[in-house]
């Protein structure tokens, strides 16, 4: 096998199979009850059949679209803003997150939070285990960041997982905290793709783009929303979420999934209006999950985006009821929602991580390692440098 499971890989395994005993005791428990709707059930693990609201409930299945999870309405509930990075973290972003994160709090008091979906080259694992210490979310955007429509399982496992070992390993990311992915160019690898995370004990992907708003949602049931970019998966995946990437509508009606995708006029104000108008229209019709999905060099040498981004956080920021959270903290709220009261002292979304580790600063280990016929800047404060450059199939660079 290409794919040699590692003491971090084995945990991961360990804490799918526990869940999946679970599961199994939990359906011989109430298997009794459900009489032929125990059939149906079993069917389902095959092809996925359409959702329906009676059958899919939380806190372990919803169907999504913009139906207020727990039948709150909008009014009664948060406006989530889910604030996301690809690709390497290093010195090309450092200074933007630090101006971006710095001093911004949501109404609890906590520090605003964003996921990032790192891939391996270029990145400084010193800086992903700063931001992991700040209460930011790490999860994998692959080793290779390749193009993986037809890969198979195991590529998808070399892939996802091994940037997942390379985050503990090196950026000291505790493996139970690395749960989702998202596909690089949102080429999503269909039913493969999601079979190797169920294996390897993920619980959430976020690649698939749609126009229409929706709450996060299983894929125990179809998608609530067309195909983008096939193939999209066809059977029944119990227990894996989907964060839906919400299209943002640009200035000339065209949309794009990841923010810096869409035409915008080139100065502060313009950058500004257009993120306000799109988030106007989840905060005042619907209430579903605002995106704002980024590729951080976008903002990289180019001021006046950065200015006009920070004028609209800091605008959003200035309602009472503006969060901004995580993917997994998004799931979370999804499957025990509760009314914005509770959650200004709910545990999903506080800001209290003893047993992450510190912030690494200036104490790493830095080096520069020969790939592909040039160098690579590599740092870390959980180990040594590396005698080579870490790859699929030699993720300790051995």
């Amino acid at each position: 096998s290409l794919y040699a499971p590692s003491k971090t890989t084995k945990l991961i395994l360990l804490d799918s199979l526990l869940q999946e005993m679970r599961l199994w005791a939990l359906l011989l428990l109430v298997g009794g009850a459900l009489g032929a709707r125990n059939h149906s059930r079993f069917k389902r693990q095959f092809e996925a059949s359409h959702c329906d609201p009676a059958f899919c409930q939380i806190p372990d299945c919803y169907c999504g679209g913009k139906d207020i999870p727990g039948g709150y309405s909008p009014d009664q509930i948060p406006q989530f803003v889910l604030l996301t990075f690809d690709d390497a973290v290093n010195d090309l972003n450092q200074g933007f997150y630090e101006d971006l994160f710095g001093g911004r709090f949501n109404p609890n008091g906590c520090p605003i939070k964003a996921t990032f979906y790192v891939s391996h080259e270029w990145t400084d694992y010193a800086q992903v285990q700063d931001l992991y210490a700040d209460g930011h979310e790490i999860a994998s955007h692959t080793v290779t960041h390749s193009f993986g429509t037809n890969f198979n399982e195991e590529k998808w496992a070399n892939e996802v997982v091994g940037e997942a070992e390379m985050l503990v390993k090196f950026g000291g990311v505790n493996p139970a905290d690395i749960k989702g992915m998202r596909a690089p160019f949102l080429a999503v690898g269909g039913d493969k793709m999601f079979n190797m995370l169920s294996r390897y004990g993920f619980y959430y992907d976020s690649s698939m783009p749609t126009g229409s708003v929706s709450w996060p949602y299983t894929l125990e049931y179809k998608m609530p929303h067309s195909c983008s970019v096939k193939p999209c998966p066809s059977e029944s995946h119990p227990g894996m979420w989907e964060v839906p990437m919400k299209t943002l509508q640009d200035v000339r009606g065209g949309s794009c999934s990841m923010a810096d995708g869409c035409f915008y006029k080139e100065d502060a104000d313009s950058i500004q209006k257009i993120f306000t108008q799109n988030f106007l229209e989840h905060y005042t019709k619907s209430k579903a999950p605002f995106p704002l999905f980024f590729h951080a060099a976008w903002f990289f040498n180019r001021q006046h985006r950065k200015d006009g981004f920070l004028k609209f956080i800091d605008s959003i920021l200035a309602l009472p009821d503006v969060y901004f959270v995580t993917s997994q903290e998004l799931i979370a709220w999804t499957r025990f929602p509760e009314p914005l009261p509770n959650v200004h002292t709910s545990p999903i979304f506080h800001c209290n991580f003893p047993d992450r580790p510190s912030r690494c600063g200036k104490k790493k280990n830095r080096c520069q390692l020969p790939h592909k016929g040039d160098k690579r800047q590599f740092a870390s404060c959980q180990a040594q440098c590396p005698r080579s450059y870490p790859w699929v199939n030699n993720l300790n660079g051995d």
